[in-house]
């Protein structure tokens, strides 16, 4: 397909984790509050001059500091996040809020307090594991005790209305980007897997409403761009975060299309809409808990390959590339779980294990390679059994 220049903007963004858009909305007098986790409730961090930035970390090829305070049983996401913080990479934020996610961010958030140098707002928000009514009135308790810590440190109002305006400018941004998400779901779709990664990526890592214009000019670019029919085998990834889309990028450059992302800060789910009435604080709760399908939801585990399996459906997808995080407890052991589940659906799969930094190419694509010639192969076969034309 034709290269859109209106990409250029969004692949800027993710260079740095001080982009064009954040240095710009400081120097507006806005303040940067930087998050780890899908369960973190962005429009909270989003209110009366505050704006979110999840925590990346393009900058870091070695983490050599951070070996020293961290296990080296650390996933390496965690330990490039503290290597990210000791290098001043992260000054431009005024604070932060992590989740009680995992214990390799618990440790990463118990040495940033621990750091003399740092006097910066630290908050650790306990999520629920479970579903249930005790829970979620415990969480509905912990995020109205967030907002009056971010209150506290920045003079900013995080009462009712507040919060509503922001999930409402939350919501738009949503609309906008599941519109151009859903061209995934067409046979030939108009934005690559790349693509959509990079821009979904741009949107955790700047403010929301300054995306706005460059999303509309970017979905009027891609409504007049011709598809690229080739028949392709249709893939789609499942596994720890990926915040960089040059891992698509290559598994797309190695035939296919990454039409559906399945894992941390995936839109998979991701753009699901807040209710806008109601207790805002309550909104929140309930939508980042129950709409969450994230491994540390311990009793959703059916629920999460039920919803693997929807998207393999409405997506068409031909196969499903697993990727684990090197020491990645949580989803070192629900893709045991989903593969078995693929296998039992009759959908080809391939796993593999990788670092956060992009790197090991060379392996890395021979094993993509592989499958996908596996999914060609396969392809054929039934073309052939069914009497077709031989297409791959």
């Amino acid at each position: 397909m034709k290269k859109l220049k209106e990409m250029d903007f969004f692949s800027a963004l993710l260079e740095s984790s001080n982009n064009e858009l954040t240095q710009k909305a400081v120097s507006d007098g806005r303040r940067a509050v930087g998050y780890n986790c899908s369960m973190v409730p962005e429009p909270l961090l989003s209110v009366d001059g505050l704006f979110p930035v999840c925590l990346r970390a393009p900058e870091i090829s070695d983490t050599e500091t951070a070996n020293f305070y961290l296990s080296p049983f650390n996933c390496s996401y965690s330990r490039s996040l503290l290597q990210n913080s000791r290098d001043g990479n992260y000054d431009f934020i005024a604070g932060f809020v992590f989740a009680d996610s995992c214990v390799h961010i618990d440790r990463v958030e118990h040495n940033m307090r621990l750091d003399p140098r740092e006097n910066r707002p630290l908050c650790m928000l306990a999520v629920p594991k479970k579903d249930y009514p005790a829970g979620m009135d415990a969480f509905v308790g912990d995020l109205r005790a967030l907002g009056r810590s971010l209150s506290a440190a920045f003079g900013v109002d995080t009462g009712d209305e507040s919060v509503r305006a922001a999930i409402r400018r939350h919501n738009e941004c949503m609309k906008l980007l599941r519109e151009i998400a859903d061209l995934r779901l067409e046979d030939d779709p108009k934005i690559t897997g790349a693509e959509w990664h990079t821009v979904y990526a741009a949107t955790k890592a700047a403010p929301k409403d300054l995306l706005l214009e460059p999303l509309k000019a970017l979905k009027a670019a891609l409504m007049k761009r011709e598809p690229d029919s080739s028949p392709l085998p249709r893939v789609m990834v499942l596994g720890s975060d990926i915040d960089n889309p040059a891992f698509t990028a290559l598994f797309e450059a190695q035939g296919c299309r990454v039409v559906a992302d399945r894992y941390c800060f995936g839109s998979l789910p991701g753009m699901e809409l807040i209710p806008e009435d109601g207790d805002p604080y309550r909104n929140l709760a309930e939508y980042y808990v129950r709409d969450s399908q994230c491994p540390r939801m311990i009793e959703k585990s059916d629920d999460r390959l039920a919803y693997m399996l929807k998207l393999a459906q409405d997506y068409r997808v031909d196969g499903i590339i697993f990727e684990v995080m090197k020491f990645c407890d949580l989803w070192g052991w629900e893709v045991i779980k989903c593969e078995k589940a693929a296998a039992e659906a009759g959908i080809p799969y391939v796993k593999f294990e990788r670092e956060y930094q992009f790197a090991g190419e060379g392996q890395l694509r021979t094993r993509v390679q592989a499958f996908i010639e596996r999914l060609r192969n396969k392809a054929t076969d039934e073309q052939i059994r069914n009497g077709g034309e031989k297409q791959c």
